[in-house]
């Protein structure tokens, strides 16, 4: 803000004052609060450093200024230009959320389709069945092996 390429004091707080001046303006209120710089910055200026005055009193003199201009107001063409924009805008808005419903749609139906008729086949499924016999066979003739060992109890070698 001082125009001579050198912050304030040349040090930290300076350039975080330089950094705060110019983004946010002279106004400490517009600064955000949370912004680690903020304390740094105030006290340079707190402290009388003639650098950081300077700097504060440039950045409130370019607020002045910036606020005394008044923007000038749009003419009535612009102003219906914009409006026939915003109404064009609207219909195809529609169109396009129409094109992405209409897929998502056939492919619920597609996934309820595919739900419905694995669970009402009358075709066994390959595998699902035949694991609960197969276990059980295994499960016989392990046992089957215990008994046709000599040992009275069933417990073969584990019963010693």
């Amino acid at each position: 803000m001082t125009g001579r390429g050198n912050e304030p004091g040349g040090n930290e707080a300076g350039r975080a004052l330089e950094e705060l001046l110019a983004a946010y303006g002279a106004d400490p209120a517009h600064w955000p609060a949370d912004d680690p710089r903020r304390a740094a910055a105030w006290s340079s200026i707190e402290s009388g450093d003639a650098t950081a005055q300077e700097s504060l009193a440039a950045a409130a003199a370019l607020d002045r200024a910036l606020d005394s201009v008044t923007p000038p107001a749009p003419s009535a063409a612009l102003t219906g230009a914009v409006l026939q924009a915003a109404q064009r805008t609207g219909p195809e808005l529609r169109a396009w959320a129409g094109l992405l419903w209409k897929p998502a749609g056939a492919l619920a139906c597609a996934m309820l389709l595919g739900i419905a008729v694995g669970i009402l086949s009358p075709v066994p499924v390959a595998g699902v069945a035949e694991s609960h016999v197969a276990g059980l066979e295994t499960e016989m003739a392990s046992l089957g092996t215990l008994d046709g060992n000599g040992d009275d109890n069933g417990f073969g070698e584990f019963a010693e």
